[in-house]
């Protein structure tokens, strides 16, 4: 009888540990399962960022590409105003070119092409009168001048221009100084 319980306890043992087999192999069958969707989504995911990855270079291959298409397309304009004007004078006789009417032609694209620039953000420094300032202004000369004040600049050799905050071209300018004594 001792031998039949101890065979009983085996069994049990035995029926239990391969419960306790079944039971830890579906765990590990849900595991192995989870672990191949996670895998998946990893793959997926990394397609994701790389499609994401192609596509905003390219866009911004293209922006670089076609960024000055609208601002170009303005500057056409000014383009076939000077067009015209080169054919007006070449098809008129010489001597009976109005220099006037030539200026006010000229002054009409100029100012055009001002505005067209001006829409895109850009903007002229002004500096005659101005205090010197080395962010807005390159001073290429100074003068003696005793009866203004020091670094007032006094005349501009070439325009400076800001684009949206930015100066792009400080202004060539002459500058006021102190008369050393």
């Amino acid at each position: 009888m001792a031998e039949e319980n101890e065979n009983l306890e085996n069994t049990d043992k035995i029926t239990e540990l391969e419960n306790k087999i079944s039971e830890l192999e579906k765990q590990l069958s849900e595991m192995e399962l989870k672990a191949k969707e996670n895998y998946d989504n990893l793959l997926r995911s990394e397609a994701d960022f790389q499609n994401l990855k192609k596509r905003t270079e390219k866009e911004k291959e293209d922006t670089r590409k076609y960024a000055l298409q609208e601002a170009i397309t303005g500057i056409l304009t000014v383009l076939d105003h000077i067009e015209r004007g080169i054919k007006a004078y070449n098809d008129s006789e010489k001597q009976s070119l109005n220099k006037n009417e030539v200026v006010k032609g000229m002054e009409l694209i100029y100012k055009d092409l001002r505005d067209i620039l001006s829409s895109y953000g850009l903007c002229e420094i002004e500096c005659i009168g101005k205090e010197f300032d080395p962010y807005y202004h390159e001073a290429l000369a100074t003068i003696c001048l005793n009866d203004k004040e020091e670094n007032i600049i006094v005349e501009e050799f070439q325009k400076g221009y800001i684009l949206n905050d930015r100066v792009i071209r400080p202004s060539r300018v002459k500058v006021t100084k102190k008369e050393s004594i």
